[in-house]
């Protein structure tokens, strides 16, 4: 059977144990015996071989001995079986949950998908097999094999060689004294079969990762330097799968179960159990005793050991050896086992386990899976690092850990980070994935001058599964005690919440303290929508002296609103009663809208006609104490706003027309002396908007437009001095409000004109269509003075045109941005009013914000934001605002984080000034072990304020 042989380097020592195993006698066959068969890989990845027939003639005549298949009997009361496996199928009240083990598949013959360049000459590698018979073989860049075997913690490292077609430098192995753990990185250069020999000869095979690998400390290589390589996966036992580029906080790999063929029995309730052996030996109704590769399964579950005996007396199954158990989401490997085949409990000694969905992992001295599925441990301890790190651990007396439910519970607990105790319970529970438990959540730590130290224990109660409660002790040492609660509750049609707390006669100002918050939202019927915001508190400074670790709004002006709504596809109704509590002295109340009735709606006609409508009803009130001369006018409005559009649209353009009408009406009390106390306007809106689009290819493939812009708009004045300002305000001027029909916002003021905008836009696309810059500039002509204004007694403006509104855009990438808006004025073009920003966002990780912001005689300020990484697992993030008239920073808040897959260490200060104008300090230290919890001091709030600070922080719980 002659095969060409090629150049490249066999694996003669390996293939041959493996072609022989069913031919090889009790004593293994030394690496210098001569070999049957001799095997090649080729540059492209398959194998050649030949056969030595003068050895092979040689092992035909030798006398055979017992294989896999066979079975022996030592005494005259043992039964041999000759069958590959051994089917025992006892009774139906002998056969409980299923109990597993199928050997992975064997590497199959593949084709390299790179084509690999000879090497000259082989290397010369002398390599042994271990005493576990562990092959560690890897095919390198140029083809060739690489093996080399375990020897206490020495790892082989193969090199690559610097240059294609140069002479090889042979595989190097660092020193034993040498800490050669693995370190982990991004690149993924291949993979490679690890394969173990069993007892008698057969190949348990499995496919890992080649990772590259940093050189570790006091390795000392005397050649080039040249890249090293991971050549063997030392966690695969498991389960784990290194991932190929790992960044930032992702872990190096996960858990990854292996898949096993279909045997048809796995959803059977009652599922037969199956053995498998090298040998057995069987007392009738009595021992069966199995060695050599022992694998057990029933329906889903396996198990697999050196040597077994199954009692068919008592249906207990006693496992010696290397046992490995499996159940879906579980593995655990251990020294023995006993299994009761009836209940399927069983008992593991020395065990490591593995729960992959959870990426949950630990030891014990003794692990009991109970009937129920339960796993209960002994001495033991869990962690949510990977293999490689031991940065905490959770160990107890006892731990149970139900999957069923999704928690576990320890006994005598101490919480150990990089192997120091640092904290101790009597009783502890986790969860182990996202259901719900009650019980104790993490605490936090604070202090402040004004209250001392503040310690928040929360306990968390799951009431029913629409229902929960949490509640918070706070012992604030210069106040007292504080209550907080958040209760949730939700049904089909509404979901709800409502916070409370309360301290009892604060120490400081000798008075009692509440809050009381309520959120709501429902859909109790088709189109019908409900909605709840109410916040109230017992004093104007409760936020500032307490704070609170509830989820509510802390506004100058503390919402108090209710909302029933009716939405159909073209219109909608709504009924709103909108209250407030102010706590800013500094500001008046906002009018209370007691209530409010809204009716909107659209109506298209024609090709491109459009008819909308806005009917209001409004009752404002507020407290008017203190108030004086327009400030305490209350009463009545009565608004519609009916309006007509057609636009008629073509590719070089379009022009759209449009009628619309004012009206408004008042019932009022406490009018200002003079004018009327039932006042009423009523306007027509006249508006033309129109515009132009040209185009010309770019010599790169893109687009270039032009496209000018030309509104008319009319609106005559109707003296408005009777009419209050319940919720109006003047916009800001931008190149955008050239372009619309009222200059105010709210339903108090409608601005007179009698102007013509005209603008021009200019944008740049690539070939793709992404738009890569854009530049507007425009101006309002006005042929009549505007009169109407905010407050009645400012002047008129008279000037015959606008300011000069700006826009512009750059995309410098999909992730860079950098605009800027400019406001020249008329006469001297001097930037008036401007502001700039930057923005760069790839990732969560990878934010920077700055902004700048200027206005004549009134403000000058910059805004910088930014998170980003310093290093690996590194990560800063920090907030500048600046004041460039009065040269001071008005907020500083600056931050660092440390982030592994399995824990976090945030810490960050800050700088700002408070609303007596005073600076005040803080910090906020914050410490989270992954899948247990976290713990931290400081009100770490104001990070918020960080642009895309909240989304990573959401991210990075998802």
């Amino acid at each position: 059977m002659p095969f060409a042989k090629r150049s490249t380097y066999t694996l003669t020592i390996a293939i041959s144990a493996a072609l022989l195993s069913s031919y090889a006698a009790a004593e293994a066959t030394t690496p210098d015996q001569e070999m049957a068969w001799s095997c090649n890989m080729t540059k492209d990845g398959e194998w050649d071989c030949s056969a030595d027939e003068e050895a092979v003639n040689t092992v035909e005549e030798a006398e055979p001995v017992q294989s896999r298949s066979e079975t022996t009997s030592n005494t005259a009361q043992d039964t041999s079986k000759a069958a590959d496996s051994v089917d025992i199928q006892p009774a139906p009240t002998a056969i409980a949950a299923p109990i597993t083990t199928v050997r992975p598949e064997k590497p199959q013959q593949t084709n390299s998908q790179k084509k690999r360049e000879p090497m000259t000459k082989p290397p010369a590698v002398a390599v042994k097999p271990t005493s576990n018979g562990v092959w560690d073989c890897v095919a390198n860049q140029a083809g060739e094999w690489v093996c080399n075997g375990e020897e206490g913690s020495t790892q082989a490292i193969a090199s690559q060689p610097a240059i294609k077609n140069a002479q090889p430098k042979p595989v190097q192995t660092a020193p034993a004294a040498v800490n050669t753990q693995p370190i982990t990185t991004a690149e993924v250069i291949g993979n490679e079969w690890q394969c173990s020999t069993s007892a008698s000869g057969d190949w348990d095979c499995s496919k890992v990762n080649i990772h590259a690998l940093s050189v570790p400390s006091g390795y000392k290589n005397k050649g080039p330097s040249t890249p090293t390589y991971i050549t063997e996966n030392p966690y695969s036992h498991l389960d784990w799968a290194y991932y190929r580029n790992p960044v930032g906080q992702q872990c190096a790999g996960r858990y990854l179960e292996p898949k096993y063929p279909i045997t048809g029995d796995e959803k059977l309730d009652n599922p037969p159990l199956y053995f498998e052996a090298d040998t057995s030996s069987t007392i009738i109704g009595g021992l069966s005793q199995l060695s050599g590769g022992v694998q057990m399964r029933q329906g889903q579950r396996r198990l697999n050991s050196s040597n077994a005996e199954l009692d068919q007396v008592t249906n207990k199954a006693r496992f010696d050896g290397n046992v490995q158990y499996r159940e879906p989401g579980l593995l655990l490997l251990s020294d023995n086992a006993q299994v009761d085949t009836v209940t399927s409990e069983a008992i593991f000694s020395n065990t490591h386990y593995v729960m992959h969905e959870e990426g949950l992992r630990g030891r014990a001295d003794r692990i009991i899976r109970l009937e129920d599925e339960r796993l209960r441990m002994e001495n033991g301890d869990y962690t949510y690092c990977p293999p490689y790190s031991e940065a905490w651990q959770l160990h107890a007396d006892s731990i149970v850990i139900n999957k069923q439910e999704g928690y576990g519970e320890a006994e005598d607990a101490v919480l150990r980070v990089a192997g120091v105790p640092i904290f101790y319970t009597p009783y502890f529970t986790f969860p182990i994935d996202d259901r719900r438990k009650s019980g104790f959540l993490s605490p936090s730590l604070g202090y402040s001058g004004d209250s001392g130290f503040d310690v928040s224990v929360p306990y968390y109660f799951n009431i029913a599964p629409n229902l929960d409660d949490t509640l918070t002790t706070r012992l604030i040492t210069d106040r007292g005690l504080m209550l907080e609660n958040e209760l949730r509750y939700m049904n089909s049609w509404s979901k709800n919440t409502i916070n409370t707390a309360y301290i009892n006669n604060d120490d400081v100002i000798d008075d009692n303290r509440w809050l009381l918050g309520i959120e709501h939202t429902g859909h109790f019927a088709d189109n019908w929508h409900t909605n709840v915001d109410y916040t109230a508190v017992s004093d104007d400074d409760y936020f500032d002296d307490l704070d609170t670790n509830l989820e509510i709004s802390r506004q100058n002006h503390l919402d108090k609103r209710a909302d029933l709504s009716y939405i159909k596809e073209n219109w909608q109704f709504r009924a709103r009663v909108h209250d407030f509590q102010t706590i800013d002295t500094s500001s008046d109340a906002p009018y209370k809208r007691l209530p409010q009735l809204r009716l909107t709606g659209a109506e298209n006609f024609g090709a491109g006609g459009e008819f909308k409508y806005l009917t209001e009803y409004t009752q404002f009130d507020r407290n008017l104490t203190g108030l004086t001369g327009s400030d305490r006018i209350i009463g009545e409005r009565r608004f519609i706003q009916p309006t007509l559009n057609y636009r008629w649209q073509n590719p070089w353009g379009y022009l759209k027309p449009q009628l619309g009408l004012w009206s408004s009406s008042y019932s009022l009390e406490n009018q200002v002396s003079g004018y009327d106390s039932d006042p009423s306007i009523n306007v027509p809106i006249l508006s033309v908007d129109s515009g132009l689009f040209f185009e010309r290819p770019m010599s790169n493939g893109g687009i270039q437009t032009l496209e000018p812009r030309f509104f008319a708009l009319y609106v005559p004045e109707e003296d408005q001095d009777s009419i209050p300002n319940f919720d109006t305000s003047e916009l800001t001027f931008d190149y955008s409000s050239l372009f619309r029909t009222n200059r105010f916002s709210g339903s108090d003021r409608i601005g007179d004109a009698e102007q013509l905008s005209l603008g021009i836009s200019t944008r740049i696309y690539t070939e793709s269509g992404f738009e890569q810059a854009s530049f507007s500039i425009g101006q309002a002509y006005y042929f009549a003075d505007r009169k109407i204004q905010l407050d009645n007694t400012d002047p008129d403006e008279t000037s015959g045109q606008s300011d000069i509104a700006t826009q512009a855009a750059w995309n410098l990438s999909p992730n860079f941005r950098v605009s800027l808006d400019t406001i020249l004025d008329n006469s001297d073009y001097k930037v008036s009013e401007s502001s700039a920003r930057l923005r760069y966002n790839s990732d969560s990780n990878h934010r920077f914000n700055f902004s700048y912001r200027f206005k004549d005689t009134t403000r000058e300020q910059t805004d910088l934001s930014f998170i980003w990484p310093l290093a690996n697992n590194w990560t800063g993030m920090g907030r500048w605002l600046y004041d460039i008239q009065d040269s001071d920073s008005l907020e500083t808040a600056l931050g660092v984080e440390y982030e592994s897959c399995c824990w976090k260490v945030s810490f960050a200060g800050r700088r700002w000034l408070d609303d007596t104008d005073e600076f005040d300090t803080g910090i906020f230290l914050k410490f989270t072990l992954k899948g247990l919890g976290s713990f931290g001091s400081g009100d770490s709030s104001f990070m918020d304020d960080i642009i895309g600070y909240e989304e990573r922080e959401e991210q990075n719980e998802d």
